[in-house]
């Protein structure tokens, strides 16, 4: 463990005192999926000086990826995630622990996963809610936050779910709250849920291609630019200090975190900042001042139709 004096420190003071940064170094957060933003939050928390983390990502980098993950490049493709996280965060800081769960996060792990975590960041696939109940239902048990930090287009939106909190990860989702982990496999996500925060720039049409299916049946991911990865990174890395200083007992003169059901939202397009309230009533608003732009003609094409989508494949193909 590096010592408070350590030149590695050193700029960090001025923001954050001793006492703060030794509970820094002595705490440890685990991240389930880096793939996106949770290699970005989990890098710049190494660097924060967090001394030790649990990772979880069953996937591989491939070039999709590279738009917006650091760790992705030629080098990394088909490297496992975790393992390219593991490496930078012992580059930043060659004292850290960092155990990685190669399989990803199961029923079966979270417990072993989450143990001694003092919070942790669900970044996992929004296509497996019940990777997501699994990781907020074993947080209640130990009574720590779970955090979800979501990027959408230049913009983020932040929320923890309190162990003792009545506005459960469920709740948030729509999920149904006790049901069987297998029966919450079957469920897909509802975005009016799970984006309270639609840009109002947004070319809707690429929204409804994520919702629906595209004619080889497949669901597209929701799209991801890295100005909102980091600014995701940004806002998830200092939600995660205040929960810790709280958590440790040093928050008194800190701002609280944001709890669900309010949801910190940043706009780097718009430039603007607020907390707002999760609800599909709130969704519903955004999504109808995006629709009358679009509309006007006011908001610029995404290219992210089924019919895009699939044109590029085959302009890939062609290529290869």
């Amino acid at each position: 463990m590096r010592s408070l004096g350590a030149p590695e420190f050193s700029r960090n003071y001025g923001f954050w005192s001793e006492t703060e940064q030794q509970a820094l170094t002595e705490s440890r957060i685990a991240i389930a999926g880096v793939g996106g933003v949770g290699f970005q939050v989990g890098t710049k928390l190494a660097r924060m000086g967090v001394g030790a983390f649990s990772i979880a990502d069953p996937e591989v980098f491939e070039p999709a990826n590279a738009n917006r993950v650091p760790g992705a490049s030629a080098t990394s493709y088909g490297r496992a995630k975790a393992e390219v996280f593991r490496e930078e965060v012992l580059a930043i800081n060659p004292h850290a622990v960092v155990h990685v769960y190669r399989d990803g996060v199961t029923p079966e792990n979270a417990a072993e996963f989450l143990e001694g975590a003092d919070l942790v960041f669900d970044e996992s696939e929004t296509t497996q809610p019940e990777i997501g109940t699994a990781i907020a239902r074993q947080a209640r048990r130990q009574g720590i936050a779970d955090l979800l930090v979501i990027n959408v287009g230049f913009a983020t939106m932040a929320t923890a779910f309190s162990p003792g909190g009545r506005f459960t990860f469920e709740r948030y989702l729509g999920l149904p709250e006790g049901a069987p982990l297998e029966e919450i496999a079957g469920l897909s996500v509802d975005f009016t849920r799970l984006l309270p925060y639609v840009p109002a720039y947004s070319d809707l049409r690429g929204l409804i291609s994520v919702a629906t299916a595209g004619p080889d049946g497949s669901h597209p991911s929701l799209p991801s630019i890295a100005p909102g990865v980091d600014l995701a990174s940004a806002l998830g890395s200092t939600q995660a200090f205040l929960h810790l200083m709280h958590r440790k007992g040093l928050g008194r003169l800190r701002r609280r975190p944001v709890w669900a059901p309010r949801v910190a939202v940043l706009d780097a397009y718009t430039v603007t900042g607020r907390i707002i309230r999760a609800s599909k009533a709130t969704h519903l608003r955004h999504l109808l001042v995006a629709a009358v732009r679009d509309r006007a003609g006011r908001n610029p094409p995404g290219s992210y139709t089924h019919d895009d989508i699939a044109r590029r494949a085959r302009l890939d193909d062609a290529d290869g």
